[in-house]
């Protein structure tokens, strides 16, 4: 129940610490800040945040159930280090979520806002790709689908796809330096766009299995092994916000 202030207007909650500790700490993950098996620590988080322990566990338990990091039990928590094996997973399942969304949104029909959004998308892309800032090209990549999954009006899917979508950031990390030589990388969302406007089932379901069998191909020829490691036995703490990361203060939070 909203409380109302004295004129009347709902107070509107403020976002809590935990929650901008989560989303920090999430971007430093996907940034490569926090690089594939680094490990986190309560104690050092709780002291970069000015904070207790409490809201940086709860950051933490969000981050582990989001897949953004693995708790290993006696030795710590950790940003997970993603094999081939795992790329493949992920994109099987981003595969089957895509899909039936596709499916389900030919059915219901392209709103015009789709559409425009789907074509501000490609817009970005192209720029980014002129421009050769690959990690642009990632986030227009991923705004794309996630156009897709969510016009397709289906709150489960959309679920799941949320669900799926920090292995999939961080998976898409390990793609952005082969996009380099991927030259029809943006023809590949141009078909994949016309298709779903022209409500060709098949020619789509065909086009998306290419598309991301094609950024897995380009994978394994530009990064036989998903990941390489940091010795997470010895993590340096020293470095957590470095490259510009300060992070926020509960000071910071509740002002």
């Amino acid at each position: 129940m909203n409380q109302k202030r004295p004129n009347g207007s709902a107070r509107v909650p403020k976002r809590t610490l935990a929650s901008v500790i989560t989303s920090q700490v999430r971007q430093r993950i996907i940034d490569g800040t926090f690089p594939p098996g680094a490990q986190l620590n309560e104690v050092e988080l709780a002291t970069q945040f000015a904070t207790s322990r409490g809201p940086v566990r709860e950051g933490i338990q969000r981050l582990v159930q989001e897949g953004l990091l693995v708790s290993e039990p006696h030795r710590g928590v950790f940003v997970p280090v993603l094999t081939d094996e795992d790329i493949e997973d992920i994109f099987h399942a981003r595969a089957a979520i895509e899909r039936a969304s596709m499916m389900r949104l030919i059915d219901r029909g392209l709103s015009a806002a789709t559409l425009a959004a789907l074509e501000q998308a490609l817009g970005e892309m192209d720029v980014a790709i002129a421009d050769e800032d690959w990690s642009a090209v990632a986030a227009a990549d991923l705004r794309f689908h996630e156009i897709i999954v969510a016009a397709a009006g289906s709150q489960r899917l959309r679920r799941m796809y949320a669900s799926l979508a920090g292995e999939l950031r961080l998976g898409m990390n390990l793609l952005v330096r082969s996009y380099e030589g991927r030259l029809n990388y943006l023809e590949e969302h141009e078909r994949i766009f016309s298709l779903l406007a022209a409500q060709d089932r098949q020619g789509l379901i065909r086009e998306l299995e290419a598309h991301l069998g094609e950024a897995l191909s380009t994978l394994h020829q530009h990064h036989p092994e998903a990941a390489d490691p940091v010795d997470a036995a010895e993590p340096d703490p020293r470095n957590w916000g470095a490259n510009g990361h300060s992070g926020a203060t509960a000071a910071e939070v509740s002002s």
